[in-house]
């Protein structure tokens, strides 16, 4: 799990900066969930909750942007890799802890279009540290 943090926060930056999500970031955190799930096949996650987390929110994440844009594609590719990587209800507690600063964020600075993978990586530590203390 932590093995993510380096490119999540790769992607957190850049997309900060440059509004861009480097492809390799992405990647990694896809390859580590799948390193994750069939070299050490981690019991916590089940495959089919990881299958899942990578269809679910990318398919949901994908429509909002062709039917609404403000949604890019790395943002939703990064997303689909965490679902993977942390299930479908690990997700959903890092959407818990980003969406709610993301919306703030973007209404306290008037953008229709926020940086997502800031506020992914805010949700990622969130998620890793309920996990480490729990």
């Amino acid at each position: 799990m932590l093995f993510c943090a380096v490119p999540i926060l790769w992607a957190a930056v850049t997309d900060f900066r440059k509004r861009i999500i480097p492809d390799w970031t992405w990647i990694a955190v896809l390859l580590i969930g799948g390193v994750s799930a069939f070299l050490f096949n981690t019991p916590y996650i089940p495959l089919l909750e990881r299958i899942l987390g990578l269809l679910l929110p990318g398919v949901s994440l994908l429509f909002f942007a062709v039917k609404y844009g403000g949604v890019g594609g790395g943002d939703i590719k990064l997303t689909a890799a965490m679902g993977f990587s942390f299930g479908l209800c690990g997700l959903v507690v890092i959407l818990f802890f980003a969406l709610l600063p993301a919306c703030i964020y973007a209404k306290a600075t008037k953008q229709k279009s926020v940086p997502l993978a800031v506020f992914l990586c805010v949700g990622f530590f969130a998620y890793v540290s309920l996990s480490l203390f729990s």
